[in-house]
């Protein structure tokens, strides 16, 4: 039986959802599924109950997706992506290059400026470098929307079945790490298929529609108003790919225009610079002035290009196939998804050729925005939580925290060395320094060792977890070091206070060896510092000479007490010190076998 048609007298949003349930009972009372028809749900609730499942369930399965992929890349170009961050450090060229490809790597731009902010931290790239490699990531992060070219939804399933059955069954690190990449790859687009899924529906709704007409490039109200949401939404997401997807979904279904999406994509650009603000807070100077270079140039590009937006969408329309706002046969628009990607693309490539040759103005209004000095921190340098997300720069980050520990304790080493050179009116200050030192080094393995203990719950090759276990085994080694360090000006102290001297030659010795102590430190630090190989041997033998030479010292120190030679406690404290000298020579043969990736 044929239904009748439904009246739509109603004129506010409320009376039309309320005739829209009235009818589509009544249709579906009446003819529960006729031929050609089309059927609605049973009700306005379960349309709003579908568009909730299926965005909340396609969003989690799209970030989902994009993080499986992350991280199987990462464990996959491993050690590669670690040689292309050394090489930002070096070249401001290559630094573009690093962006470019630590991004298209760890799908996330903004881990890539936080990694770059560390850095900068820790005064391993100057600014120049840093700049060149946020702009070589700004382009980097664009990787998410010529995927979603791919337009794959309909064999995501098979992506992703396939994906879980290598990782499984496959016995090669490297193919499941390729499973969880085909993995992630079909729940990519299985997300973004389920989140147009669950937007379709609302574009029946003129008032939705209506609403969402404000996102549009026709005015520069509606142009701004899309910027400002963009970036606000990328903000609270935390994610300017996750903002991408869903803003491909939108445009996809006909819920905005291509104009919209593309002021959005401008917004998003500004909104994922906050990250990296965030990172600097409590950064150097110059720590903050690469964060504020992220922002200053991606909103002067949002200006410059508010300005151009017509002529720039133009061109993006010429030079990609197909009407942006073409509607085909089932409501969808086939060719936006590419436009949005080149425009994404098109934004950040023109920014980048525009800014590189600007520098040094560009840098100048970051350091004018960032005015120094600020207190600079007193211990950690390079590691961020949110290096914990991509296992290979964590392990990196961790590796150079743990050198800056070392070079920490190598002062205390050389200033005790001082306190036993000096005369006593100025080892109270020297003292000091050493107890300040040593308080570092407690503070730097509490948060090496958290940091890394995190990493390890990540997904990591076999190879990766050896060297965290390695750099926690090292930051416990070094922290030993400075402890006894520690322990000797405390030994000088309450022999100053004891009044307890030993004899010019005893002190000598100990002097001595205390100096042969700190340039054995000294040696491995610097061989773990530039990476070598096979060098356990040398080490060893020089390690064997030391242990002699304390024996001796002992023996000699022996003979005294015997001869009465010296006080009984002279002969203490010198024991007591010697022992914390056989202490370092031992923590540090310990450090260097940590540095060669042995147990």
């Amino acid at each position: 039986m044929a239904a009748t048609p439904c009246p739509d007298n109603s004129r506010d949003i409320g009376s039309k959802l309320e005739a829209f349930d009235h009818c589509s009972r009544r249709h579906f009372t009446t003819d529960p599924n006729p031929i050609g028809a089309r059927i609605v749900p049973e009700s306005v609730s379960q349309m709003i109950r579908d568009l909730v499942f299926n965005l909340v369930g396609g969003l989690g399965l799209f970030l989902f997706g994009m993080r499986s992929m992350s991280e199987a890349l990462q464990v996959i170009a491993g050690d590669r992506l670690r040689r292309a961050i050394g090489a930002a450090t070096r070249n401001r060229v290559f630094g573009l290059g690093t962006g470019l490809i630590t991004t298209l790597i760890v799908q996330s731009s903004s881990v890539t400026t936080v990694m770059v902010v560390s850095f900068v931290n820790a005064g391993l790239m100057d600014l120049a470098q840093a700049a060149s490699v946020v702009l070589g990531a700004n382009i980097g992060t664009t990787i998410t929307g010529w995927i979603l070219v791919l337009k794959l939804h309909k064999s995501a399933l098979l992506f992703l079945g396939f994906g879980v059955f290598i990782q499984f069954f496959a016995r090669s690190e490297n193919v499941r790490f390729t499973g969880q990449f085909a993995a992630g790859f079909g729940m990519v687009f299985f997300g973004l298929h389920l989140m147009k899924t669950g937007f379709a529906p609302l574009k029946d709704l003129p008032e939705f529609t209506a609403w969402m007409s404000q996102f549009g490039g026709e005015t520069y109200t509606g142009l701004l108003f899309s910027i400002v949401t963009g970036a606000i939404l990328t903000v609270l997401v935390q994610s300017s790919s996750a903002m991408l997807g869903i803003t491909i979904a939108l445009a996809t279904v006909g819920l905005i225009s291509f104009e919209g999406a593309a002021a959005l994509v401008l917004g998003e650009n500004i909104g994922t610079t906050v990250t990296a603000q965030i990172a600097a807070l409590n950064g150097t100077s110059d720590a903050r002035r690469t964060a504020m270079f992220h922002t200053t140039v991606n909103v002067l590009g949002v200006v410059i290009m508010l300005a151009l937006f017509p002529f720039w969408l133009d061109v993006v329309d010429f030079l990609t196939p197909g009407d942006a706002n073409m509607v085909d046969a089932e409501g969808k628009r086939p060719f936006i998804t590419e436009h949005i990607a080149f425009a994404h693309t098109s934004f950040n490539v023109t920014l980048a050729l525009v800014a590189l040759p600007l520098l040094h103005p560009l840098m100048n209004v970051a350091r004018t925005l960032a005015p120094g000095p600020k207190k600079e921190q007193n211990h950690l340098q390079f590691l961020h939580g949110s290096m914990i997300e991509s296992p290979s720069l964590a392990i990196e980050q961790g590796r150079l925290e743990v050198l800056h520990m070392a070079a920490v304790a190598r002062d205390a080493l050389r200033l005790t060395l001082e306190v036993y050179r000096e005369p006593s009116q100025k080892r109270s200050k020297l003292r000091d320094q050493v107890l300040k030192k040593e308080r570092v080094t407690d503070a730097i393995q509490h948060e090496i060792t958290g940091f890394m203990s995190q990493a390890m719950a990540g997904v990591l090759t076999t190879a990766q977890a050896e060297e965290i276990r390695s750099i926690i085994r090292l930051a416990s080694e070094i922290e030993s070091v400075a402890d006894y360090c520690e322990r000797m000006v405390n030994y000088r102290r309450r022999m100053q206070r004891m009044e307890t001297h030993m004899s010019p030659q005893a002190l000598e010795s100990l002097t001595q060896y205390l100096e042969q102590t700190v340039e054995f430190y000294e040696e491995i630090l610097d061989r773990g510092e530039r990476g070598e190989t096979n060098w356990a041997e040398p080490i060893r033998v020089k390690g064997r000479l030391l242990s002699e030479t304390a024996d001796q010292l002992r023996e000699e120190n022996l003979a005294r007490l015997a001869s009465q030679k010296c006080l009984p406690s002279a002969g203490i404290f010198y024991n007591d010190i010697l022992v914390a000298m056989r202490r370092i020579r031992n923590h540090s043969v310990n450090i260097a076998e940590a540095f060669q990736g042995k147990k």
